[in-house]
């Protein structure tokens, strides 16, 4: 992707805050998709100005750790400004959704751009290893080797490995994949018209019975209603 300060690869994690009037150029493999959310907000101080200093603003381009769960919350507000905007056509209980989805924005954005410790003790050479088989995991949840195969191309043992990538990433390897493979299924359930079970199987689960109750316990409601729910949305 084309930004105002160079070219940066995009991978499953990647969150750019954009500057007004900057040009943003991308293109991505439509046999691999990238999934996208976005926020478009204007800053402000006050009411009646708005802040555009480049000192004040965060770094362009980072990378998190948790992509679904930016991706969730920011999803909930962009549904919550929507039921606001109906409210204005007459939907008067829709407005409190207004005040919530500000306070979640608020949230997520003190979250997004917090600043955390280094974790000590890591090597320069681990970090870059594991942050790359975790972007790996992100971007090809369906084929993922076991933790016992990721610890050896790490040169260390598979309980040494998993507190590394907690250090990193701030769960456990396993809990990282479960993460990756719910976000390409939820992902895979708004864009494309295939079988539950084929989604399964696509994210790496032998059981659909498996992801279903997995997927349930995650998100909150089964794969089928969840993808009507977004039916519903598409067309309200």
């Amino acid at each position: 992707m084309q930004t105002r300060t160079g070219n940066i690869a995009l991978k499953p994690g990647v969150c750019i805050w954009m500057r007004p009037g900057g040009l943003y150029l991308a293109r991505h493999d439509p046999e691999n998709p990238l999934g996208v959310t976005y926020i478009h907000f204007t800053p402000k101080t006050n009411p009646d100005e708005s802040v555009f200093d480049e000192a004040r603003l965060p770094q362009e381009y980072f990378l998190v750790r948790d992509p679904l769960y930016y991706t969730t919350v920011s999803d909930k507000i962009v549904h919550l400004l929507r039921m606001e905007g109906r409210a204005v056509a007459g939907n008067k209980g829709a407005k409190a959704g207004l005040k919530q989805a500000t306070h979640l924005f608020h949230a997520l954005v003190l979250d997004l751009f917090s600043v955390a410790s280094e974790p000590p003790g890591i090597s320069g050479v681990h970090r870059a290893l594991i942050e790359k088989q975790a972007a790996a995991i992100f971007e090809q949840p369906g084929r993922v080797p076991s933790v016992r195969e990721l610890a050896r191309a790490a040169s260390v043992s598979p309980d040494h490995y998993g507190r590394l990538f907690r250090a990193i990433n701030g769960c456990a390897p396993r809990e990282w994949i479960q993460r990756a493979r719910l976000q390409r299924a939820s992902q895979l359930l708004r864009e494309t018209a295939l079988s539950i079970s084929e989604i399964a199987s696509e994210t790496g689960y032998a059981d659909v019975f498996q992801f279903s109750r997995l997927f349930k316990r995650r998100m909150g409601m089964p794969p089928g209603r969840w993808r009507d729910g977004d039916r519903k949305k598409a067309s309200g």
